[in-house]
């Protein structure tokens, strides 16, 4: 018998959200969907609370299992999220993409905060289902953008750790940098936790991604904080912070797409089209002298084909259209 699924405590780590509560399940209309070889652009509901669902679904527990979240404003109907699902499943693997819109919608930003904690909770319930009908957790791998990267980190903590890997893709800064790591992603979440920079810089100055150390190994292409392509944002500063505030956020967050979601990009390209060879560095300033450009000390490929073994600090050059 699965637990209930329960609220997490409004305690003294939890002030992220400035103590806005978490929506419920049925408020945020939090969906999973299935997606299979067997059943590629069609996907099947499941239900975390419900083993029936899975059971009467495509799902294989001898496949490898792998879990997509959005974040802030998204849907797992955006076109990330199925060029992601597409090309994921030439590797033969179950993929759940979660929905959570309905508590990711602006223009409350403390609120979609606060609702990740609930999201977590949910996908974490779903695996011990999956696990019950005998998933073992290291084949399960979760992969989350933005706020779902948070997302990510609730469940792989709320599973003690067990999860066999998370990926984070650029993980939102805003409301979890320097906060404490039970309120954010981090290291200790999974067996593995790799984690991808694109927009690591503070809001008001363009940026949605945290620049925290926050996975196993964490990569840095072109330094993690403007992709090639992309206007810096500086400049727009005032249009988002304007966008925010009038309610138009769309246009606010389109003003940081770019770079915030390349990192969505290469992770799609790196599933068949680039393997993204990223150099180890001691720190980001040595990348900015022109350092770490050898493999002597092992390099790791960004992205799917990560390995579990990285760890530390890795860096990279792109370029600046698909595949990069």
């Amino acid at each position: 018998m699965l637990p209930q699924f329960q609220y997490y405590d409004v305690g003294s780590h939890f002030t992220n959200s400035k103590f806005h509560l978490p929506q419920s399940p049925s408020q945020q209309k939090i969906r999973f969907l299935l997606y299979t070889p067997e059943n590629p652009t069609t996907p099947q509901l499941l239900d975390a609370m419900n083993v029936t669902f899975v059971k009467n679904s495509n799902f294989n527990a001898q496949r490898p299992t792998k879990f997509i979240v959005h974040g802030y404003t998204d849907s797992a109907s955006d076109k990330w999220v199925q060029d992601m699902v597409k090309e994921m499943l030439t590797q033969n693997v179950n993929i759940i993409a979660v929905d959570w819109q309905q508590g990711a919608k602006g223009p409350n930003y403390y609120q979609a905060t606060a609702n990740t904690r609930v999201v977590g909770n949910y996908i974490a319930t779903l695996i011990l289902l999956l696990e019950k009908l005998g998933v073992p957790m290291s084949a399960v791998h979760v992969i989350g953008h933005s706020l779902g990267a948070q997302i990510a980190g609730y469940a792989g903590h709320g599973l003690d750790g067990r999860l066999g890997r998370i990926t984070g893709l650029d993980p939102a800064g805003p409301n979890f940098e320097t906060y404490d790591k039970l309120v954010k992603l981090d290291r200790d979440d999974a067996q593995f936790v790799d984690v991808i920079h694109t927009n690591a810089k503070p809001l008001v100055l363009g940026g949605l991604g945290t620049a925290e150390m926050c996975g196993d190994a964490d990569f840095f292409p072109n330094g993690g904080v403007d992709m090639p392509g992309c206007a810096d944002g500086v400049s727009l500063v005032l249009k988002i912070l304007g966008g925010l505030f009038t309610g138009q956020v769309q246009d606010a967050i389109g003003t940081l797409d770019c770079s915030h979601m390349r990192a969505t990009s290469y992770y799609t390209a790196s599933i068949r089209n680039n393997p993204f060879v990223a150099y180890p560095c001691v720190s980001l300033s040595e990348y900015k002298l022109g350092h770490c450009t050898s493999c002597a000390k092992g390099c790791s490929n960004m992205g799917y084909h990560a390995s579990t073994n990285s760890s530390g600090l890795y860096v990279l050059k792109t370029g600046s259209t698909y595949p990069y």
